[in-house]
């Protein structure tokens, strides 16, 4: 039996199974029916106080880019930042980072790594990046079904 569950872990180890698609990229579109001088503020105001920190605020342009907000819950931080793009329709983007645990002998510090990506596992996505949206519908910004 012993040997089995070896054989087993032999092959887990070699071939990679995934019963999951990949993750869909951290994108949500949304309408809006106001001018865009004040759809860009209002969106400043909403990520300021969602606690993101702004990194470029560009009004002319309709451009904001945040830096990352801390998600520290279970196991490790997650960290989000968005880019908010706003024209004929506002768009935000989504870049993560997340700590996984990396195995080796060594310094305990060097146990959690960050790793950054567009398309963090989608149960994360679920809690820390498409909130955002419903949010923003009480504010009066409509989800567009729109893919990609």
């Amino acid at each position: 039996m012993l040997r089995l569950n070896l054989t087993f872990l032999i092959y887990l180890s070699v071939f990679k199974i995934s019963f999951c698609p990949k993750p869909p990229r951290m994108v949500q579109h949304f309408s809006y029916e106001k001018p865009r001088s004040e759809a860009i503020l209002e969106m400043k105001n909403f990520l300021e106080d969602e606690s993101f920190p702004i990194k470029q605020y560009s009004p002319e342009d309709g451009f904001i880019f945040t830096g990352y907000k801390v998600f520290d819950w279970g196991e490790g931080k997650r960290l989000l930042a968005v880019t908010v793009h706003i024209h004929d329709k506002v768009t935000i983007t989504g870049m993560g980072k997340i700590e996984i645990p990396t195995s080796g002998i060594g310094d305990p510090e060097d146990m959690l790594r960050m790793k950054s990506m567009d398309k963090l596992p989608y149960n994360i996505q679920k809690r820390i990046f498409l909130p955002l949206g419903d949010k923003l519908d009480s504010l009066g910004y409509k989800k567009l079904k729109h893919w990609p």
